[in-house]
């Protein structure tokens, strides 16, 4: 029940049904359709045991052409403050928002608080290994993900966990990068 209601903020508002597609080397992959059964887009549960308090397991919402909508780690047992940074995704309040009830509190439920770690996974299409890199220029590469300072063990494992679910989606789905987009190479200052 706790894994479906986080995968609901991962997929689409139209997509009402989602069923189990298939489960490979502990990758579950899940189908989600509208009331019609026309297919809206996917979600995975994968899992990397080698966090810095154990195994930790991320949920994938991805779009029928395989780009990624969000990233969510629904169980870990990272250090409070340091890898948890990696992992959680909590609304920051101001001390303002305290006295001020604003749109987002009353649609608080339904909205995925940002994480710029795990934030950095959107938008790119479910293929190939992603990196650790920041993107430089104007054109954007896709496998690079900047992880969260401090909390390199966190955003490795979170890291593996998805190039494990993407090695499983590319023998079993044909997502293809855009044209523009077919490099993973990383920025000459990061190949040190």
């Amino acid at each position: 029940a706790q894994r479906d209601a986080k995968m609901k903020l991962l997929l689409p508002t139209e997509a009402t049904v989602v069923k189990k597609l298939f489960s490979e080397d502990g990758i579950t992959f899940f189908e989600a359709t509208d009331t019609n059964g026309k297919l809206i887009a996917y979600c995975a549960e994968g899992y990397d045991p080698n966090g810095f308090g154990g195994e930790i397991k991320v949920l994938v919402g991805l779009e029928s052409n395989g780009v990624i909508r969000g990233v969510m780690v629904s169980e870990n047992s990272e250090t409070p403050g340091i890898g948890s940074r990696a992992c959680n995704r909590e609304k920051s309040k101001s001390f303002w928002s305290l006295f001020h009830k604003s749109d987002d509190d009353i649609n608080e439920g339904n909205s995925l608080p940002s994480n710029s770690y795990l934030d950095s996974f959107n938008a790119n299409v479910l293929v190939g290994e992603f990196q650790f890199g920041r993107q430089t220029g104007e054109k954007r590469v896709n496998g690079l993900v900047m992880p969260i300072s401090g909390a390199t063990i966190s955003s490795t494992a979170i890291r593996n966990a998805v190039n494990r679910i993407s090695a499983i989606a590319s023998k079993h789905f044909h997502f293809e990068l855009p044209a523009e987009d077919i490099h993973f190479e990383l920025p000459a200052e990061d190949k040190e």
